[in-house]
This record gives C-alpha cells, sequence and structure tokens, in this order.
C-alpha cells in the first residue's frame, strides 16, 4: 500500500464538498465510521469540509445531478462523491483532494462490485494463498468498478494510473470541469421535476452530467458515471484511478451451503474447536506489486 505525503500547505487553497445521494436516507455503519473519522482528523488539521446529502431522490442520474448543482452555488473548489454503502480512509479523501487538479481532473479510488468472483478465489487457493491464513482469500472476492486506459495492461499499484471509466462511489472532481462540461455539452441542459426546494423548483434550468447513454462506438450501456468518465475525457480531459486505496463496498449477502458437500471434504459443519483456535499469520510482504490487467468490466 502507498502513502502520497502531504502537508496541510498543500490543501489550503482547496475547499471541499462531499455530496452523498441517500435513498430512504439510509447509509451503512462503515461509512458512517469513515465519515466520523474523516470528520475527527479534519477538525483537528483546521480542513475545512463540507457535507451535502440528498434524501428521497429514486433516481440515481437526477440525484448526482441535484448534487452538483448544489456544489456550484457553493463556493467550493472541489467536489468528492461518496456513496453511503462505500466505507474509506480519512487520509484517501486527501489524498484526492490533493491530486485533483489541471493534471488529473477525475480521480477516483477502486472499490469492489457487490459480488463474489469465485473463480479468483479458487486461482488464489490454488496458488497456496489462504494456506497460513484463510482469511487472506478476501482480498479475491472482487470485481472493480473501473476500466484502464486503452492500451494499459499491466500499472504499477503505488501510483495514479489513468483510466477509461471509473465509479462515482468514491470520485474527486475539481470545478473546473463542470464549467468546461456545460461549455462542451449545452445541450444537456433540463428543466428538473419540482422536488419541492428551495433552489429546485421547477423554474430553472440544470445540466444532466450524469446521464445513461449506449456508447455508439462499443454498443455497451453506460451507466452515469462511466457516462460522465467518457465525456469528460472526449473534452481533452483526465480521469485517474489509486490502485492503492482499500475500499470496501457494504451488500447483502445470501448465505448457503450444503451438510453433504462438507462431508465430501471431511471439515465439521459447526463451528469446530480447532478452527476457533486456530492462530492466523498475515502476510507481511514488503515487494511493491504490480497487477496484470486481465479481463474489462
Amino acid at each position: 500500500m502507498s502513502e502520497i505525503k502531504i502537508t496541510i500547505e498543500d490543501l489550503k487553497d482547496k475547499k471541499l464538498m462531499i455530496a452523498t445521494p441517500m435513498y430512504g436516507g439510509n447509509c451503512a455503519g462503515i461509512f458512517t465510521k469513515s465519515t466520523n473519522d474523516l470528520c475527527t482528523a479534519s477538525g483537528k488539521y483546521g480542513i475545512d469540509i463540507n457535507f451535502y446529502y440528498l434524501f428521497n431522490e429514486s433516481l440515481i442520474t437526477r440525484a448526482r445531478n441535484y448534487c452538483v448543482d448544489e456544489f456550484l452555488r457553493s463556493d467550493c473548489t472541489h467536489l468528492l462523491f461518496i456513496d453511503s454503502d462505500i466505507g474509506f480512509e480519512y487520509k484517501d479523501v486527501y489524498t484526492l483532494l490533493h491530486l485533483c487538479g489541471p493534471d488529473m481532473d477525475v480521480v477516483t479510488g477502486p472499490y469492489p462490485k457487490k459480488t463474489i468472483s469465485w473463480e479468483k478465489v479458487k486461482m488464489a487457493a490454488d496458488q497456496g494463498f489462504g494456506d497460513k491464513n484463510p482469511f487472506e482469500l478476501a482480498n479475491f472476492v472482487g470485481d472493480f468498478v473501473f476500466n484502464p486506459d486503452e492500451g494499459i495492461t499491466e500499472f504499477k499499484l503505488d501510483s495514479p494510473v489513468p483510466i477509461q471509466e471509473g465509479g462515482t462511489g468514491f470520485m474527486m472532481i475539481h470545478r473546473g470541469v463542470f464549467e468546461k462540461y456545460e461549455e462542451t455539452y449545452p445541450e444537456l441542459k433540463y428543466l428538473p421535476d419540482h422536488v419541492r426546494t428551495e433552489h429546485f423548483d421547477g423554474t430553472r434550468e440544470i445540466m444532466a452530467y450524469f446521464d445513461t447513454v449506449i456508447d455508439p462506438d462499443s454498443r455497451r450501456y453506460l451507466s452515469e458515471d462511466y457516462m460522465f468518465s467518457y465525456n469528460v475525457r472526449k473534452m481533452g480531459m483526465k480521469v485517474y484511478m489509486c490502485p492503492w486505496m482499500q475500499l470496501r463496498h457494504v451488500g447483502s449477502y445470501i448465505f448457503g451451503g450444503s451438510l453433504s458437500a462438507m462431508a465430501q471434504i471431511g471439515t465439521s459443519p459447526t463451528a469446530s474447536k480447532e478452527s476457533n483456535a486456530k492462530h492466523y499469520k498475515r502476510n507481511k510482504s514488503k515487494k511493491k506489486p504490480y497487477h496484470k490487467m486481465v479481463k474489462k468490466r
């Protein structure tokens, strides 16, 4: 895991707004803890952060557009989307804020989809991972929400990497991106429905920065974050991802299992004394890792 050295001076000219759409007003406990840690650290270091929560908007594209409009009416310089089911380290927020600027217009952190890639778990187990510490296998369960830039087949894990598309679950954007977006795509202005709030009363147009679209070249159906990334890159701006960040993504899971299957491998169907008493040692390798891309999303 990498760590970029940042001083308070590096952030003094930047003012951050964190926007979180929450359908139903619900958020995950790990998101709450992460946000509390960020607030505690920011108070200690004198870093000013504004929060904007949007409740009960069922259409995520519309919710994100409302959040951007709120940001643009503020004096903040940077907008960070953090979804309410994401867990993060507070230092990662400072890192994104430090990196996001003229050279890196949009910067994201990688987080896994809400699915388990069992074939990757098997591949890791076949290579000996989990022999000493079965919990290590949790590192291999995910398909991550990004696509690397064209031509990139390998990248270092300790420096930002250019990507084609990234997820808005943890995405930092500077104000200049939205300003250029509006100049470049004026046809995306629309009149939002009246949502019984002061600034969205149905009398003025806002921008559809986020929407879904079918890519005319690949025929892929692009989600709102991938469409935004696509349009940002079309403007000549850059999207990056910080591969060393380890975000968590909360979701539901249906637990199953089979007693007959357990019998085939000779394991106890209950929590045995042996498994409870086992001491797990973690792998503390200090080698700088590389990652080879094998498949796009």
